[in-house]
């Protein structure tokens, strides 16, 4: 053992736009085909390792949290190097953004104790496909994101064309490109969602499937570039609109309420808002991601407080795992 403790922060992932492939017995090509953003807010987590028989201890005072998922961490990583059951395991949780919203908060999560054991346990060979395998296999057995681990694989803006891992014998294949642009995440508090009551429910399960093909089929049209974002805004738009999220769970309030502000603002022409997949939550981002003034988000904040509304800002991240 190189060392008995490590901590990491992953980066989290919004879903602006998919569909739901989740039918394969395999987990490791169950997912999504979509389109989102991999923002730096994310997933702090501490890893501590003690001789023991795999005992594992969840401390956090996160919302939300999990912690089946953290023991499903152990129970996969286990399968793959038998060291892990020599020891015991605590976790330390702590999130800049809530759990359930539609910030890849648990993919962030999963992710990041991964990659702890292994650097505890210094097991580097194929570092990079081992940590991704396990936390995408650990999001499918818990039901949560479809996606979000493949998205952070590649980071920055990404566009998921074959769903599961993008490792063969496997046919997940996912692009992905960076820029430097602001973003505000906001959210509306005790109303969190879990991505398996949408996937879970074949009616949804179907809505969101048949709306996220066509929005998918115009954004692979093209080379997958910066010159495609005026694109994924105009499909992202479409498909909350098409899908029926944008009329669930009060999405639409949190949407009317952002871009009511805009406009007293008088800055509506250079930022849009975006719904998150799968929260009661919106994105708020540059039109054009030439043409914005970082301090607009900040005057968009402050009013948020004193509307029951909670949000940060936050940037595009073009390398979440920092492996």
């Amino acid at each position: 053992m190189q060392a008995n403790s490590f901590t990491i922060k992953v980066g989290g992932h919004v879903t602006l736009l998919f569909s739901i492939q989740s039918n394969s017995n395999n987990l490791d090509d169950q997912g999504s085909r979509g389109a989102g953003i991999c923002i730096d807010k994310g997933v702090e987590v501490k890893t501590t390792a003690k001789k023991g028989n795999g005992k594992v201890t969840v401390c956090s005072d996160e919302k939300n949290l999990s912690t089946r998922l953290y023991n499903l961490v152990i129970e996969q990583t286990s399968k793959q190097f038998e060291t892990v059951n020599e020891h015991n395991w605590e976790f330390e949780i702590k999130s800049d953004l809530p759990f359930g919203q539609g910030f890849g908060c648990s993919a962030s999560g999963a992710l990041s104790a991964v990659i702890c054991i292994l650097r505890i346990l210094d097991e580097t060979d194929n570092f990079f496909q081992n940590a991704l395998t396990i936390a995408h296999r650990v999001e499918r057995i818990m039901s949560g994101g479809l996606g979000d681990v493949t998205a952070l694989g590649v980071g920055g803006v990404e566009l998921r064309l074959e769903p599961g891992l993008p490792f063969s014998p496997n046919k997940g294949l996912i692009l992905g490109w960076s820029a430097e642009f602001p973003m505000l995440l906001c959210w509306v508090n005790d109303e969190e969602k879990h991505t398996s009551e949408y996937i879970d429910n074949e009616n949804w399960k179907m809505k969101i499937s048949s709306a996220g093909e066509q929005c998918i089929s115009k954004l692979n049209k093209k080379e997958w570039n910066e010159d495609r974002w005026g694109d994924l805004l105009e499909q992202s738009k479409l498909f909350s609109e098409k899908s029926g999220m944008l009329f669930d769970s009060n999405r639409n309030n949190i949407i009317t309420i952002l871009e009511d502000i805009l406009n007293e603002l008088n800055i509506s022409s250079f930022w849009d808002v975006r719904l998150c997949m799968l929260g009661t939550s919106a994105i708020l981002l540059p039109r054009h991601l030439e043409e914005y003034n970082k301090k607009d988000l900040e005057k968009v904040l402050k009013k948020l407080k004193g509307l029951k509304l909670t949000g940060c800002i936050a940037h595009l991240n073009s390398n979440p795992l920092l492996i």
